[in-house]
């Protein structure tokens, strides 16, 4: 059954993360040419819009109550991710951010905020926003929040990245529908494959 809709994090799903070799962190990107594509994110939301299915991303994004970027710089960063995604073929249908941190260095977004992964708020709001049923989306993540947020708002969910999620010591609400190594095995399963999609993929061995 063609899903309703693919919901998608962000970072680490259609951006990587930005390494501060100078600070040794690793985080969001903060500045438009610290923007750049997972390999094969672009093919795969190209896919999903080839397909007829809705594309939108949800995302917490506390950079700016955090202080370590302005909304000018998440608009720039924002632009230029569609702007790398669209010189594919591919286009995103809506973008949703939570803004808020409970420890946020700017008291007006110092919350611990209904919207903020892992509670569902987001999702809830962007399936509601479009007039979707949540059953039938898919939320797309890379962390046990992403996962936990997924299911409390009802859509199926599938993990992508490194870490198999199905076998790393982890939350029972955290557990996906769907495990990949990237979006576009993730998107390709979803859209190919019926059933039962936690067996779609092969097991690694522990």
């Amino acid at each position: 059954m063609t899903p309703n809709a693919l919901l998608l994090d962000r970072d680490g799903v259609l951006n990587t993360l930005w390494h501060e070799p100078d600070l040794g962190t690793v985080d969001s990107p903060h500045r438009p040419d610290q923007v750049r594509l997972m390999p094969g994110a672009a093919q795969a939301v190209r896919r999903a819009n080839e397909a007829g299915v809705p594309v939108i991303v949800a995302s917490n994004q506390p950079g700016i109550a955090k202080g370590k970027f302005t909304t000018r710089l998440l608009t720039a960063v924002t632009g230029t991710l569609l702007h790398l995604l669209a010189e594919q073929g591919a286009h995103v249908d809506h973008v949703y951010y939570c803004l808020h941190h409970p420890e946020a260095a700017l008291p007006r977004l110092r919350a611990d905020c209904a919207n903020r992964k892992p509670a569902p708020g987001l999702l809830r709001e962007a399936i509601r926003h479009r007039g979707l049923r949540a059953e039938r989306c898919w939320f797309v993540g890379d962390t046990p929040s992403d996962i936990a947020a997924g299911r409390a708002a009802g859509c199926r969910t599938a993990w992508v990245g490194r870490t198999r999620c199905d076998v790393c010591p982890t939350r029972r609400s955290a557990r996906p529908d769907l495990v990949a190594p990237d979006l576009m095995t993730a998107v390709t399963t979803i859209l190919e494959e019926p059933g039962d999609h936690r067996e779609a993929l092969p097991r690694q061995r522990r």
